[in-house]
């Protein structure tokens, strides 16, 4: 990968100074290698680490909708507001004046649980929510309804302030992988049936999205730290968490471009802003002791590649120089160049 990313700043390089090299042109004809004029401009050779950085355009979003299926029938008598948070074990939406409640799982509820029915992955997945929601004291986690799941669910049942059966419905409670949403979109309206799609929600948190080129999407991983700039001009920390591939196609049917998740492990920046654009700064590329000058000390050689001029006892001196990491209007050089040297920067 440093490789590419090298050959790409060299030829950054070239493009930024090309006025400059279009100007002078090392002639080797000339016996005197200093120029009469006026006094030149000249910056230090630094040693230091410099760091050639990925910029991307991202948008601050909730992410990709799912959405909520409701099958326990019933009349809707109460919807929840847009935009508001649903942890697990909180009401979702009301049916003929029962709360239908959040649980967490992978899959719906497709049968009534009660004593005496057969062992099954829903039980475990049940009992597992009424553990999280402190309603389980004696309940151990299995795929076996017993007396302890019954007393668990009739504690539950308290906490919701509904009639202590005993016995889960499935029209009793929604389940997503989530532990909370946030409601996006409602589909329906107060008096229809609870059957069918019933709500689009997001995730609860702000996430920056980004697209990516092929090459990027192959070379980011999981886990890189960022920086992002947010509209108000401040910035804060972040980390890619996931590189979506194959994404499928727009409703026009463009293939949709890969694209870099981003998360924020503190929200309060960007929870304030709205769901703006930002720009997400993604660290490339580091070397350690670099020889480093300004790009417009960059001059192109008749004879191909690059040099500097460096004053040396009163003479502008040109050096032949290989290029390395391009970085923020700065270079790395590799020749016959100390640190401390003055080259010519115009």
């Amino acid at each position: 990968m440093r490789s590419r990313i090298r050959v790409a700043a060299a030829a950054t390089a070239v493009l930024v100074l090309g006025t400059v090299a279009a100007a002078y042109v090392w002639q080797p004809w000339r016996k005197d290698a200093a120029l009469p004029g006026p006094k030149v401009n000249t910056q230090t050779v630094m040693r230091e680490a410099l760091t050639s950085n990925t910029i991307l355009n991202a948008q601050l979003s909730y992410g990709d909708p799912d959405t909520l299926i409701g099958g326990g029938g019933g009349i809707l008598t109460v919807l929840p507001p847009l935009g508001k948070v649903v942890k697990v074990g909180q009401r979702v939406y009301e049916t003929d004046g029962r709360p239908v409640v959040l649980l967490k799982g992978a899959r719906p509820f497709w049968r009534e649980l009660r004593t005496g029915v057969s062992p099954g992955e829903d039980v475990r997945q049940l009992e597992r929510n009424l553990v999280k929601l402190g309603s389980s004291a004696g309940l151990t986690v299995d795929d076996t309804f017993t007396r302890s799941t019954a007393l668990a669910i009739k504690r539950w049942q308290d906490s919701l302030r509904v009639k202590r059966t005993g016995v889960f419905a499935p029209g009793d409670a929604v389940v997503t992988k989530a532990d909370a949403i946030r409601v996006e979109t409602i589909h329906v309206k107060l008096g229809a049936s609870a059957n069918g799609d019933i709500l689009d929600y997001t995730d609860t948190a702000v996430l920056a999205f980004a697209n990516l080129s092929t090459a990027q999407a192959g070379s980011l991983m999981p886990g890189k730290p960022v920086t992002v700039a947010l509209p108000d001009g401040s910035t804060t920390g972040a980390q890619i968490t996931q590189i979506q591939k194959h994404r499928g196609s727009d409703k026009d049917g463009k293939l949709l471009p890969d694209r870099a998740v981003i998360e924020f492990a503190d929200q309060s920046p960007v929870s304030r802003i709205g769901l703006s654009a930002v720009r997400v700064t993604i660290p490339s590329d580091t070397v350690d002791g670099a020889l480093v000058v300004p790009v417009t000390a960059l001059l192109a050689l008749a004879d191909g590649g690059y040099g500097v001029e460096v004053l040396r006892d009163g003479k502008r001196v040109l050096v032949p120089v290989k290029v390395g990491l391009v970085a923020d209007s700065r270079l790395q050089i590799t020749g016959d160049i100390k640190e401390g040297e003055e080259v010519v920067a115009p």
